[in-house]
């Protein structure tokens, strides 16, 4: 288990767009399977019709020609579309150009349902559905483009295709112009409709990504100290309660830090020369830090950081590393090397974090009896 003691990252860009494209992908499959069972209501509903009309003693054109006309031509061509989905989703097209494809299919799935069954004007709302799909991806352009095909295919089809010999022309009489004109009409409403709710969308989610910020930055600045800019002990708290849930196994190793002669630095030289060795520190400390080394103020000029998934050596290493980088910041002209004592314990498992703090606390004291050494516990 890593152990992070930064804020979940749920505004961060990369997680967005990993959790936007899992969607996405998931829209998609569920757009191919809607255009299916369009298919099969549609071919069913042809099928039912046909039964209906020859029980009705509707005149109607020969069985083989109703079959092939409005069954088997439409269902071949819906197949056709069906497929065409299917590979591009399969295909390693980027997944804009697929949400691109996947809909524009949906639109021709619609113009030629349309067109095949236009002897009944409602079916003109077939062309709502790749709309309202559209908004799901938030993409303006995308919706205004498939609008475009929509509103464009239901001219084209009323003004000049005649499927069905029984379908009314538009210039028929002022009714059919009037109803050719008033669903172009509910056609750009439902798409200005659409824009909106996208518009609404994007504006809501952008206030939620601010407030997220908002709210990581905040959680931030309670878990800093404000002289050092170094995690606090709230924050060391909560690192303790990670390092206890962690069954990996990897090792801990807590240096408590402390300067030496700190009082009669600040007696000597004033509070505000002492806060900037506490802040030379603390910079140190954020320089040499990382995926495994954690720092913290603990109080006054008391410091320490945490050490996971590290040996002894590193550890030793990394503390001496510290020593020596304050020594060459936090000197005075003229003045010996400020030296800083440091006392190192290992976690052990199953023990609460407070008894490794005390157990720390105890080495740096023994570290103190010779300033500026390094003392671990087992020493």
């Amino acid at each position: 288990m890593a152990v992070d003691m930064r804020a979940d990252d749920r505004s961060g860009s990369p997680v967005i767009r990993e959790k936007k494209l899992q969607a996405e992908g998931k829209w998609l499959r569920m757009q191919y399977q809607l255009m299916i069972a369009l298919v099969i209501f549609a071919t069913m509903a042809e099928a039912v019709m046909y039964f209906v009309l020859r029980e009705l003693e509707i005149p109607m054109t020969s069985p083989g020609w109703y079959l092939l006309k409005y069954l088997a031509v439409p269902f071949g061509i819906n197949v056709l579309l069906l497929l065409t989905a299917a590979m591009t989703i399969g295909s390693a097209l980027p997944e804009r150009r697929k949400i691109y494809i996947i809909s524009t299919l949906l639109a021709v799935m619609a113009f030629a349902m349309y067109t095949v069954h236009a002897v009944f004007p409602a079916l003109f709302s077939l062309f709502i559905i790749p709309m309202l799909l559209t908004v799901v991806y938030g993409d303006q352009r995308l919706t205004a483009y498939v609008a475009l095909f929509c509103v464009g295919g239901k001219a084209i089809s009323d003004l000049f295709l005649r499927w069905d010999p029984g379908r009314a022309r538009v210039t028929e009489s002022m009714d059919t112009i009037v109803d050719f004109g008033l669903s172009l009409v509910l056609l750009l409403l439902f798409y200005s409709i659409c824009a909106f709710m996208i518009l609404m969308e994007q504006e809501k989610r952008e206030e939620a990504i601010r407030l997220e910020q908002d709210r990581k930055r905040y959680w931030e600045e309670s878990m800093r100290d404000q002289l050092t800019r170094l995690w606090n002990r709230e924050a060391l708290r909560r690192m303790f309660q990670k390092m206890e849930k962690d069954q990996s196994g990897r090792r801990y190793f807590l240096a408590m830090m402390d300067l030496d002669d700190f009082k009669s630095l600040n007696d000597t030289y004033g509070h505000s020369q002492g806060d900037q060795y506490l802040q030379a520190l603390g910079q140190v400390l954020l320089e040499l830090s990382g995926e495994d080394a954690y720092p913290f103020r603990f109080g006054g000029d008391e410091f320490c950081m945490l050490f996971q998934g590290c040996g002894r050596e590193q550890v030793e290493r990394a503390c001496r590393e510290v020593q020596r980088c304050y020594g060459e910041v936090a000197t005075l002209p003229g003045q010996p090397p400020e030296s800083l004592s440091i006392g190192v314990a290992e976690y052990r498992r199953q023990e609460p974090a407070e008894r490794l703090l005390d157990r720390a606390d105890a080495v740096l004291y023994r570290a103190k009896q010779q300033k500026g050494s390094i003392c671990f516990e087992e020493d």
